[in-house]
Protein backbone atom coordinates (compact mmCIF):
# COMPACT_ATOMS: atom_id res chain seq x y z
CA UNK A 1 0.00 0.00 0.00
CA UNK A 2 1.41 3.39 -0.99
CA UNK A 3 1.12 6.25 1.46
CA UNK A 4 0.19 8.95 -1.06
CA UNK A 5 0.80 11.87 1.29
CA UNK A 6 4.32 10.72 2.18
CA UNK A 7 5.04 9.79 -1.42
CA UNK A 8 4.17 13.20 -2.83
CA UNK A 9 5.85 15.03 0.05
CA UNK A 10 9.09 13.11 -0.55
CA UNK A 11 9.25 13.48 -4.34
CA UNK A 12 8.34 17.15 -4.10
CA UNK A 13 11.60 17.62 -2.19
CA UNK A 14 13.91 15.06 -3.83
CA UNK A 15 12.88 15.34 -7.48
CA UNK A 16 10.83 18.50 -8.04
CA UNK A 17 12.70 21.30 -6.25
CA UNK A 18 9.96 21.76 -3.68
CA UNK A 19 7.09 22.32 -6.12
CA UNK A 20 4.64 20.10 -7.98
CA UNK A 21 2.11 21.48 -10.43
CA UNK A 22 -1.35 19.97 -10.77
CA UNK A 23 -0.32 18.67 -14.21
CA UNK A 24 2.62 16.83 -12.65
CA UNK A 25 0.43 15.40 -9.89
CA UNK A 26 -2.13 14.26 -12.46
CA UNK A 27 0.51 12.54 -14.59
CA UNK A 28 2.11 10.78 -11.64
CA UNK A 29 -1.29 9.75 -10.28
CA UNK A 30 -2.31 8.30 -13.66
CA UNK A 31 0.80 6.12 -13.70
CA UNK A 32 0.40 4.97 -10.10
CA UNK A 33 -3.32 4.24 -10.57
CA UNK A 34 -2.74 2.44 -13.87
CA UNK A 35 -0.01 0.32 -12.33
CA UNK A 36 -2.17 -0.56 -9.32
CA UNK A 37 -4.94 -1.70 -11.67
CA UNK A 38 -2.60 -4.36 -13.06
CA UNK A 39 -2.46 -5.97 -9.57
CA UNK A 40 1.34 -5.72 -9.70
CA UNK A 41 3.09 -5.49 -6.33
CA UNK A 42 6.79 -4.80 -7.00
CA UNK A 43 7.31 -1.14 -6.12
CA UNK A 44 10.73 -1.24 -7.75
CA UNK A 45 9.00 -1.78 -11.09
CA UNK A 46 6.61 1.13 -10.49
CA UNK A 47 9.54 3.30 -9.43
CA UNK A 48 11.38 2.46 -12.63
CA UNK A 49 8.35 3.40 -14.75
CA UNK A 50 8.13 6.73 -12.90
CA UNK A 51 11.88 7.34 -13.25
CA UNK A 52 11.69 6.64 -16.98
CA UNK A 53 8.78 9.02 -17.47
CA UNK A 54 10.54 11.67 -15.38
CA UNK A 55 13.42 11.46 -17.85
CA UNK A 56 11.53 10.98 -21.12
CA UNK A 57 8.95 13.70 -20.42
CA UNK A 58 11.50 16.20 -19.17
CA UNK A 59 10.31 16.18 -15.52
CA UNK A 60 6.94 17.56 -16.61
CA UNK A 61 5.22 14.21 -16.03
CA UNK A 62 2.78 14.81 -18.88
CA UNK A 63 2.73 13.19 -22.34
CA UNK A 64 4.80 15.06 -24.91
CA UNK A 65 5.43 15.14 -28.65
CA UNK A 66 8.86 14.25 -29.92
CA UNK A 67 11.39 17.02 -29.42
CA UNK A 68 9.05 18.63 -26.86
CA UNK A 69 7.32 20.32 -29.77
CA UNK A 70 3.80 21.68 -29.42
CA UNK A 71 2.24 20.88 -32.80
CA UNK A 72 2.12 18.01 -35.27
CA UNK A 73 3.91 20.10 -37.89
CA UNK A 74 6.73 21.00 -35.50
CA UNK A 75 7.20 17.36 -34.49
CA UNK A 76 7.37 16.22 -38.13
CA UNK A 77 9.92 18.94 -38.83
CA UNK A 78 11.94 17.97 -35.76
CA UNK A 79 12.23 14.35 -36.90
CA UNK A 80 12.90 15.40 -40.50
CA UNK A 81 15.76 17.63 -39.35
CA UNK A 82 17.12 14.78 -37.22
CA UNK A 83 17.07 12.55 -40.30
CA UNK A 84 18.83 15.20 -42.41
CA UNK A 85 21.57 15.44 -39.77
CA UNK A 86 21.87 11.64 -39.96
CA UNK A 87 20.77 11.27 -36.36
CA UNK A 88 18.37 8.54 -37.54
CA UNK A 89 18.53 6.25 -40.57
CA UNK A 90 14.86 6.59 -41.64
CA UNK A 91 12.43 9.47 -41.39
CA UNK A 92 9.61 7.80 -39.46
CA UNK A 93 7.62 11.06 -39.30
CA UNK A 94 6.72 11.09 -42.98
CA UNK A 95 2.93 10.91 -43.38
CA UNK A 96 1.72 7.34 -43.91
CA UNK A 97 0.24 6.88 -47.41
CA UNK A 98 -2.74 4.92 -46.08
CA UNK A 99 -3.74 7.05 -43.09
CA UNK A 100 -2.05 10.39 -43.70
CA UNK A 101 -0.81 10.28 -40.10
CA UNK A 102 2.76 10.74 -38.86
CA UNK A 103 4.03 8.21 -36.32
CA UNK A 104 6.70 10.20 -34.52
CA UNK A 105 7.21 9.88 -30.77
CA UNK A 106 4.29 10.73 -28.52
CA UNK A 107 3.49 10.13 -24.88
CA UNK A 108 5.33 9.39 -21.68
CA UNK A 109 7.74 7.00 -23.42
CA UNK A 110 7.63 8.30 -26.99
CA UNK A 111 6.24 5.44 -29.05
CA UNK A 112 7.24 5.68 -32.71
CA UNK A 113 6.44 3.84 -35.98
CA UNK A 114 3.01 2.78 -37.24
CA UNK A 115 3.53 -0.83 -36.17
CA UNK A 116 3.96 0.19 -32.54
CA UNK A 117 0.83 2.33 -32.64
CA UNK A 118 -0.99 -0.69 -34.10
CA UNK A 119 0.27 -2.93 -31.29
CA UNK A 120 -1.09 -0.62 -28.62
CA UNK A 121 -4.28 -0.09 -30.59
CA UNK A 122 -5.00 -3.81 -30.19
CA UNK A 123 -4.02 -3.88 -26.53
CA UNK A 124 -5.98 -0.81 -25.50
CA UNK A 125 -8.87 -1.11 -27.97
CA UNK A 126 -8.33 2.48 -29.12
CA UNK A 127 -7.95 3.79 -32.71
CA UNK A 128 -4.32 4.84 -32.29
CA UNK A 129 -3.40 4.19 -35.93
CA UNK A 130 -6.00 6.59 -37.27
CA UNK A 131 -5.65 8.98 -34.34
CA UNK A 132 -2.10 8.73 -32.95
CA UNK A 133 -2.62 11.89 -30.87
CA UNK A 134 -4.63 9.70 -28.48
CA UNK A 135 -1.19 8.71 -27.14
CA UNK A 136 -0.97 12.27 -25.77
CA UNK A 137 -3.89 11.69 -23.41
CA UNK A 138 -2.57 11.14 -19.89
CA UNK A 139 -4.43 7.91 -19.11
CA UNK A 140 -3.68 6.42 -22.53
CA UNK A 141 -0.02 7.38 -22.28
CA UNK A 142 0.20 5.84 -18.80
CA UNK A 143 -1.34 2.60 -20.08
CA UNK A 144 1.14 2.48 -22.98
CA UNK A 145 4.10 3.01 -20.65
CA UNK A 146 2.92 0.41 -18.15
CA UNK A 147 1.90 -2.29 -20.64
CA UNK A 148 4.94 -1.66 -22.80
CA UNK A 149 7.46 -1.81 -19.97
CA UNK A 150 5.80 -4.72 -18.18
CA UNK A 151 5.31 -6.69 -21.38
CA UNK A 152 8.64 -6.03 -23.07
CA UNK A 153 6.91 -4.39 -26.04
CA UNK A 154 9.53 -1.71 -26.73
CA UNK A 155 12.79 -3.65 -26.99
CA UNK A 156 11.90 -7.19 -25.93
CA UNK A 157 13.19 -6.50 -22.41
CA UNK A 158 10.65 -6.16 -19.59
CA UNK A 159 10.58 -4.93 -16.01
CA UNK A 160 10.50 -8.41 -14.51
CA UNK A 161 13.83 -9.15 -16.22
CA UNK A 162 15.48 -6.60 -13.93
CA UNK A 163 13.25 -6.50 -10.86
CA UNK A 164 12.18 -9.82 -9.36
CA UNK A 165 12.78 -12.01 -6.29
CA UNK A 166 16.42 -12.55 -7.29
CA UNK A 167 17.41 -9.36 -9.08
CA UNK A 168 17.32 -5.61 -8.66
CA UNK A 169 19.21 -3.95 -11.51
CA UNK A 170 18.38 -0.25 -11.69
CA UNK A 171 21.02 0.49 -14.34
CA UNK A 172 20.48 -2.25 -16.91
CA UNK A 173 16.70 -1.81 -16.71
CA UNK A 174 17.22 1.03 -19.19
CA UNK A 175 17.41 -1.69 -21.84
CA UNK A 176 13.61 -1.88 -21.60
CA UNK A 177 13.43 1.45 -23.46
CA UNK A 178 16.70 2.47 -25.07
CA UNK A 179 19.86 0.40 -24.65
CA UNK A 180 21.99 1.94 -21.92
CA UNK A 181 21.47 5.59 -22.89
CA UNK A 182 21.56 7.69 -19.67
CA UNK A 183 21.15 4.45 -17.72
CA UNK A 184 22.83 5.60 -14.49
CA UNK A 185 21.02 8.93 -14.49
CA UNK A 186 17.61 7.28 -14.88
CA UNK A 187 18.53 4.66 -12.27
CA UNK A 188 19.05 7.50 -9.80
CA UNK A 189 15.66 9.00 -10.58
CA UNK A 190 13.97 5.62 -10.18
CA UNK A 191 15.68 4.97 -6.85
CA UNK A 192 14.44 8.32 -5.57
CA UNK A 193 10.92 7.37 -6.59
CA UNK A 194 11.34 4.00 -4.87
CA UNK A 195 12.42 5.67 -1.64
CA UNK A 196 9.32 7.85 -1.80
CA UNK A 197 7.01 4.92 -2.61
CA UNK A 198 8.26 2.99 0.42
CA UNK A 199 8.38 5.91 2.85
Amino acid sequence: MINQANFFKTIRTTLFNGELSQTQVDGISAIVTGWQQTAATDLQQLAYILGTVYHEAGKGMYPVREGFTTTNQQAVQYVTDLYKRRGISRNYALPDPATGQSYYGRGFVQITWKGNYATFEKLLHLPLVDNPDLALKTNVSAAIAIKGMCGGLFTGKKLSDYFNDNTCDWVNARRIINGTDRAKLIAGYAQNFHTALTS
